[in-house]
């Protein structure tokens, strides 16, 4: 699907467009299909060796120039129904009088276009790259957000319940989203770095101080995830240590409850025996043996709490 959308000043809103203008436009295309790439190649002249790469699910952020156009290259991410994150390529080809936005998935919306506090004019299109560029890097900050709350809720968890293979599964999709993120990020913190040296004429140098506060954001991020990764690391840390020490304790019991059962078994299977035994006609000789072995359970059990044993 495309659409074509117009802001000719910071102060005004983004205007949907029903006809494309010859410049000052921005075109966004989403859920694109292959008839749609091939007539936007057709119309705007575009390098179909390049566009074409944003097909492959597995293209990673980077630029490329060719004649006047320079093509960039995002990855930009959604959040599955699995819980996994999920990434697709981002084609912004900046030309001089216009910009085109191709994904085959779901496009940035507006109103994420809208919470980008750089100034943003279809009318110069360095400036809507960026704006396209900070967009992507806000989406990988709600994700972020979202990671963060869930590792807090499993480690709250920790403390109120036994761990089971869900929360095994869990940690794993965690640590699979931050190796999205750090791949992810990485690669676009290198798009922006390429566009700071200048070697694109479509990059007015006006914008390398947003371009620098892009890079900052890009690279506080990447901490973000390398600490958040650390976090995963010490919560299953715990929970192996919480699982292996419940385990012990276990075992210390069911050896001492062992230890408590057999020891009446060795008296009564003694005095079961069909031989003479000393005071077997006794009328007490039965009371006397249950409350030997009773006492002799009492004392292992003593002896074994005094010694911390379980």
């Amino acid at each position: 699907m495309l659409a074509y959308y117009s802001k000719r000043s910071q102060g005004e809103e983004f205007e949907e467009l029903k006809k494309p203008l010859k410049s000052g436009m921005w075109v966004s295309g989403s859920n694109l299909t292959v008839e749609e790439i091939n007539q936007l190649i057709k119309d705007y002249d575009l390098a179909a060796n390049i566009v074409y790469d944003v097909r492959d699910h597995q293209e990673l952020p980077r630029t490329e120039a060719h004649l006047d156009d320079l093509y960039v290259f995002l990855r930009l991410p959604h959040l599955a129904k699995s819980g996994h994150v999920v990434t697709a390529p981002l084609l912004a080809v900046v030309r001089p009088d216009t910009l085109i936005s191709l994904t085959q998935f779901d496009s940035l919306s507006l109103d994420v276009i809208k919470r980008v506090t750089l100034p943003i004019t279809t009318t110069k299109t360095d400036e809507l790259l960026l704006g396209i560029i900070a967009a992507c890097v806000e989406a990988y900050v709600d994700l972020l957000h979202h990671t963060e709350r869930s590792i807090n809720d499993t480690a709250n968890r920790l403390r109120t319940h036994e761990v089971n293979n869900q929360d095994f599964i869990h940690f794993v999709v965690v640590e699979d989203n931050l190796t999205s993120y750090r791949m992810n990020l990485g690669g676009i913190h290198t798009v922006v770095e390429r566009l700071r040296s200048g070697s694109y004429s479509v990059i007015d140098e006006s914008m390398n101080e947003s371009l620098d506060d892009i890079s900052l954001q890009l690279k506080q991020l990447l901490v973000a995830v390398e600490s958040y990764k650390g976090r995963v690391e010490s919560i299953r840390n715990a929970y192996s240590t919480i699982a292996n020490n419940k385990l012990n304790q276990r075992m210390k019991t069911l050896t001492v409850l062992t230890v408590l059962i057999t020891l009446p078994n060795v008296f009564y299977g003694m005095y079961g025996m069909n031989i003479a035994l000393p005071y077997a006609d006794a009328p007490w000789a039965y009371g006397a043996v249950v409350g030997f072995t009773v006492a002799l359970m009492l004392i292992v059990y003593v002896v074994a709490k005094r010694f911390k044993i379980f």
